[in-house]
């Protein structure tokens, strides 16, 4: 059975886990008082059998050995759902007009100093240098959709950035993009094209990674492409799990 969630369904778990920290990190920043998010739980002989988030209509899925794939996969349908996310060692039966798949990575480097200067960037900056990186497979969202979510997040402490300039300008930067209290999800990473092969991005992963996991969290980034995965493994982060992304519109 698919209903409304309430808070116990993700309080009893407490788990570190890439794809529960994407549903408990919307939760913690929205709740259910907004239009634009709505979030289910799945039980299965009174437990908690799968978690659904949904922001616009993007939905992502914590799913358990206990769920029931077939009544997931008919909700998604019946929501109208625009993408879903989901572990890749579920199989949802459910027919896409596209679809992605990629590597989970968790953090395992040691504690990481980096020589630059590093600071923290107004979001403002973040997304004129998002702008310079847009391409077929990365689309930067609207402006204003883009900061009232990001500063949304930032002041319930489900999201922050960090970047270095050169020459006045952000030159590079690296958000975290889903926080709990037991993990966090790096992304946004991003370098203008004028200052790449500097080394610039890796040192600032690095550093988010290090200070992240030194509070005791697991830290997280999503790869779906193979050079992003060699970046990411070279910069102190082991593949952990695999995701799959479905595109229905």
């Amino acid at each position: 059975m698919i209903r409304p969630i309430i808070p116990s369904d993700l309080e009893n778990l407490h788990s570190p886990d890439p794809f529960y920290t994407r549903v408990l990190s919307l939760y913690q920043s929205y709740g259910t008082g907004y239009d634009f998010v709505a979030f289910w739980a799945q039980e299965n002989n009174g437990e908690t059998a799968a978690l659904i988030s949904r922001f616009e209509d993007k939905f992502s899925l914590f799913l358990t050995k206990r769920a029931d794939l077939d009544e997931v996969a008919a909700f998604l349908r019946f929501q109208g759902a625009g993408a879903v996310m989901f572990d890749s060692r579920f199989h949802l039966a459910i027919s896409a007009k596209n679809a992605i798949s990629g590597y989970v990575l968790r953090y395992d480097g040691d504690n990481y100093i980096s020589d630059i200067e590093i600071y923290e960037p107004d979001f403002s900056a973040v997304y004129e240098l998002l702008l310079t990186c847009e391409s077929e497979i990365f689309r930067v969202p609207p402006k204003l959709s883009f900061l009232s979510d990001v500063t949304h997040r930032k002041n319930r402490g489900k999201c922050a950035a960090i970047g270095t300039a050169v020459d006045g300008i952000l030159a590079s930067s690296v958000m975290t993009v889903s926080e709990t209290e037991y993990a966090a999800i790096i992304g946004a990473v991003a370098t203008r094209p004028d200052y790449r092969k500097r080394g610039l991005s890796r040192e600032l992963v690095r550093t988010l990674a290090s200070r992240i996991r030194g509070e005791g969290r697991a830290v997280y980034v999503f790869s779906a492409s193979e050079g992003n995965t060699r970046f990411y493994r070279n910069s102190g982060f082991e593949i952990a799990a695999a995701f799959t992304e479905y595109f229905f519109i």
